[in-house]
């Protein structure tokens, strides 16, 4: 494998997020066409060796990822990033056109939900702000993005 096609998979596999693929090529200062070679190298030493991993393409942009029969696998070893009570709690929040207030949210979660909620105001996925004598809680841009939720097309789907 070339230096290109080395480092751009360093880049990848230490991402987060997938990276799209003109960010990539002005970071590493390569042509597009150069960076497609580099991903069609990377994907084909994977497939040569049979590896768990992958080249996950999602759009333009691209990831180093699991492949998808050895997802579970690895799955009791991966650290959850939500719990299933925060994520019931971000459907909910969701579901009621992307606001809810404190009384709502303790009386479908119960009374400790102001922890699971502080952990998604930590991680940008809701925002609150004082309503009446209570709060609102309301999902994020961060929360549109991280579960690529685009509201124009659900506008038009629900049309």
């Amino acid at each position: 494998m070339n230096d290109i096609s080395k480092k751009i998979e360093a880049i990848l596999y230490s991402s987060r997020e997938p990276l799209k693929a003109s960010e990539i090529s002005e970071y590493l200062g390569i042509s597009t066409a150069e960076f497609s070679r580099a991903i069609k190298e990377i994907s084909r030493n994977y497939e040569d060796i049979n590896s768990s991993l992958k080249v996950g393409q999602f759009g333009n942009s691209y990831k180093i990822k699991l492949s998808e029969n050895m997802v579970p696998v690895v799955e009791p070893f991966i650290e959850k990033e939500f719990s299933e009570k925060q994520l019931a709690m971000l459907s909910y929040i969701f579901k009621m056109n992307g606001e809810a207030i404190s009384g709502d949210l303790r009386e479908n979660f119960g009374y400790d939900y102001k922890e699971d909620l502080e952990k998604l105001k930590k991680g940008g996925m809701v925002s609150s702000r004082k309503y009446r004598n209570t709060h609102k809680y309301k999902v994020t841009t961060e929360f549109h993005r991280k579960f690529n939720i685009n509201k124009r097309t659900l506008r038009a789907e629900e049309q």
